[in-house]
C-alpha cells in the first residue's frame, strides 16, 4: 500500500478488465465504521490484528483508528486500455 500512497493511484485488475482509482486517506474520525465493517466481514482472518473484538460498536474503534490506514478508492475512469 505504500506505493499506492506515494503515487495516489492504483490499477485493479479483474479478468481482462482494469480500472484506475485515486487513493484517498480517510481521517481518523471517519475510520471506525469502516474498520468495524472490515472486521465483521473478515473476522476469521483479521480478528487477531485488532484489539477490539468483532461485534463491538463503531465507537470502540475510535481509540485505535490512528493505528490503521484506511483508504477510499475513487474511480478515475471506467477502464484502462492496454
Amino acid at each position: 500500500m505504500r506505493n499506492a500512497e506515494a503515487s495516489n493511484e492504483v490499477v485493479l485488475k479483474r479478468g481482462s478488465s482494469r480500472r484506475r482509482f485515486r487513493v484517498r486517506s480517510l481521517a481518523d474520525a471517519d475510520k471506525p465504521p469502516v474498520l468495524l465493517a472490515y472486521l465483521e466481514k473478515y473476522r476469521s482472518v483479521v480478528q487477531r490484528y485488532f484489539p477490539v473484538p468483532a461485534g463491538s460498536p463503531p465507537g470502540a474503534f475510535a481509540a485505535i483508528a490512528a493505528r490503521y490506514p484506511v483508504f477510499e478508492l475513487v474511480p478515475i475512469d471506467t477502464e484502462v486500455r492496454r
